[in-house]
């Protein structure tokens, strides 16, 4: 024997050897014939019952499948001094028989092996089937006999269940439990969870009741400097509001850590904003705090002063 086989072989020895009452021949591709009875059809692979034990074979080794009938014992011959005369027509030869199963119509969720348990064919004497080997036609697709259960996919794996923001509002201060920090809260600000939505990460939100002045605070996972990470949360800006420009950029001391400080101006929603970004890193973490007023309004010097004093009393309880 040759090749990479799917059983020991000691087991292919045995069961090429072995002779069945019921049996289907399986020819693989490099010789190698198998003996038993095709019982099911799993993972891409053939369920053969043998005289030895199941056995898996996968359906890209397989030539063909040879469904053969059951074996009968031999019979004595007599002993004859003179040449025996012609069989008369009582007595007629037993000739082996090639028993070709009709292939069934394929459909389209019909596997070119699919599992199945093929009828028993009768006729061949133990002699003839000896001295002749029977080559079925090749089987290219065939209907099941009978009900296969369905392959059922594993579950996936549970989506984990987001965190659990712990935050709070003490007196004039916002504090963050979750994330260990905490800033300066304006007396005429509310925490506005649905504006979390304005940045990717955000933490909290908050702001005044008509929404026209807001604070947005993110965290992330920070992969590049402070100086390449601002860039890119400004240039995300570019991308949302109409009509943007950069008025100034400068770098300072937040927190204790430093951090880029960018004013700029945009379009959204029919309105005209005035926006400062800071963006700051903490160890691995990298935080972005997003500061929006109405541009046309006629305290937008005074909410300026207010984000600009949020913003700048951040500081970490936990470090």
């Amino acid at each position: 024997m040759r090749g990479k086989y799917f059983l020991a072989p000691a087991l292919l020895s045995f069961l090429i050897a072995a002779g069945a009452a019921r049996a289907d021949e399986i020819r693989l591709k490099d010789g190698t014939k198998i003996i038993g009875t095709i019982v099911g059809f799993e993972n891409d692979s053939f369920r053969v019952e043998t005289s030895f034990g199941f056995a898996l074979i996968q359906k890209d080794k397989v030539a063909d499948i040879n469904i053969t009938g059951p074996k009968k014992e031999p019979e004595a011959k007599p002993k004859a001094a003179a040449p025996a005369p012609p069989p008369s027509s009582a007595t007629p030869s037993v000739v082996p028989a090639v028993v070709k199963e009709p292939a069934a119509v394929a459909t389209p969720e019909a596997n070119a092996f699919a599992p199945m348990h093929p009828p028993v064919h009768s006729g061949a004497s133990a002699n003839a089937a000896a001295n002749t080997e029977m080559v079925a036609p090749k089987i290219t697709s065939v209907a099941a006999a009978a009900p296969v259960s369905p392959v059922v996919s594993p579950a996936p794996p549970p989506v984990p269940e987001p965190l659990v923001i712990r935050d709070e509002i003490r007196g004039n201060q916002y504090v963050n439990l979750t994330y260990g920090f905490q800033m300066y809260k304006p007396p005429s600000w509310d925490l506005i969870p649905a504006a979390r939505k304005a940045l990717p990460g955000a933490l909290a939100a908050m702001g005044t009741y008509d929404q026209t002045t807001l604070l947005v605070i993110g965290r992330e996972h920070a992969k590049d400097s402070l100086d390449a990470h601002a860039a890119a949360t400004e240039k995300a800006l570019g991308e949302v509001y109409e009509n943007y420009r950069l008025i100034s950029t400068r770098r300072l001391s937040v927190a204790g850590f430093p951090a880029v400080e960018q004013r700029s101006r945009g379009t959204a929603d029919g309105r005209d904003w005035s926006v400062i970004l800071l963006t700051l890193l903490n160890g691995n973490d990298a935080y972005t705090l997003l500061g929006m007023t109405w541009a046309n309004s006629d305290l937008i010097q005074v909410q300026e002063n207010v984000i600009a004093k949020t913003v700048n009393s951040l500081t970490f309880t936990t470090q």
